[in-house]
């Protein structure tokens, strides 16, 4: 069933995210290519030069893999240019209805929910041709947020149907959802994950010991909140309840051990304290840098430092879960530990 983006989603939603995780990928396919462009550098190298039986065998194994990189390349690529397409359009949903929502309340409209009311007295103009004036502006802002909708939906499901082509199976396109998220920033949001064995963190499920890993009852109260809202989805700027980006899940989920902390994910990295790596206790907050830049696009938070896992919100087409923060790519950024 084809989701549907919602008013509140699209309205404080970061379109960015998407255009981040895109160039994310686009960066993997780069370094992909690399790889399949030394393989065929070395497959050159072995005709020329050997002249056996084993040199015969040695290119048939060496092309082979060029060319399931090269495909792997190709994957990527698409990939990158279908999130690209995706932010596009998405962005371009989501400014048009943040100027129809503005332009609406400056002319004395309500939006709640996406849905348009008159708030305003006539100042003074004939009962027949206020609301004949004000009725022809209400549908008017109702009939551009009802298009605004349609469109961001379209682009994501849209996204959505062309990545499950893509990338069949259990392959996650974000190890975090972008979105972006992918928080989400709510960063995130998503960002592309490590090849992983999914036999063992595909479905992690939750640890026996989860009663006794926070070091503090605050920290429990976070793991607490986590763990209550596996397998809701990843929504794009969802604040719950019935789904969070990344960033929107770990400010509710500190909120409900009376922390406050900011909605995205640079602001919750730039609020600090930071914790040195090798240090993080569950409950911290873990932040990625997928493009390797040193700015955060996706937070998670830390669940069992030992296993290396986190519970943490993906991105769009998934689910909260349980997940590895040790191998995303441009590694972990850091770690934070609001009090």
């Amino acid at each position: 069933m084809a989701y549907r983006i919602s008013f509140d989603d699209l309205l404080n939603a970061t379109p960015h995210h998407y255009k981040t995780t895109a160039e994310a990928w686009g960066k993997w396919r780069e370094a992909v290519t690399t790889h399949a462009n030394g393989l065929r550098l070395v497959n050159q190298h072995v005709s020329a030069n050997w002249g056996s039986v084993a040199a015969s065998e040695a290119s048939a194994f060496i092309d082979a893999r060029h060319l399931k990189a090269t495909t792997a390349a190709g994957v990527l690529d698409k990939v990158s240019r279908t999130l690209s397409s995706a932010y596009s359009n998405f962005a371009d949903a989501h400014n048009k209805l943040v100027a129809t929502v503005s332009k609406a309340k400056a002319n004395g409209f309500d939006c709640a929910g996406g849905h348009v009311t008159d708030t305003r007295p006539y100042n003074g103009q004939s009962d027949s041709q206020a609301t004949q004036n004000r009725a022809s502006l209400m549908k008017t802002y109702q009939a551009d947020i009802d298009a605004a909708l349609r469109e961001a939906t379209a682009a994501d499901n849209s996204a959505a149907s062309a990545l499950r082509g893509l990338v069949p199976g259990k392959t996650d396109l974000a190890g975090g959802n972008g979105t972006g998220t992918g928080t989400d920033t709510g960063s995130g949001h998503g960002t592309p994950a490590a090849p992983v064995d999914y036999s063992t963190s595909g479905n992690i499920p939750v640890p026996p010991n989860f009663a006794n890993l926070a070091p503090n009852p605050r920290a429990q109260q976070v793991l607490n909140f986590a763990k209550s809202k596996l397998g809701l989805p990843y929504i794009w700027g969802g604040n719950g309840p019935r789904g969070y980006d990344c960033s929107g899940l770990t400010q509710h989920a500190y909120a409900a051990a009376g922390i406050s902390i900011p909605r995205t994910s640079e602001e919750q990295w730039s609020a600090g304290p930071h914790i040195t790596p090798g240090h993080e206790q569950p409950g911290d907050l873990v932040f990625f840098h997928p493009d390797g830049a040193g700015r955060p696009g996706h937070v998670g938070i830390v669940l069992d430092p030992k296993a290396g896992t986190m519970i943490e919100a993906p991105h769009t087409g998934d689910v909260i879960k349980i997940y590895p923060y040790k191998n995303y790519p441009g590694g972990v950024l850091g770690f934070v530990r609001p009090h």
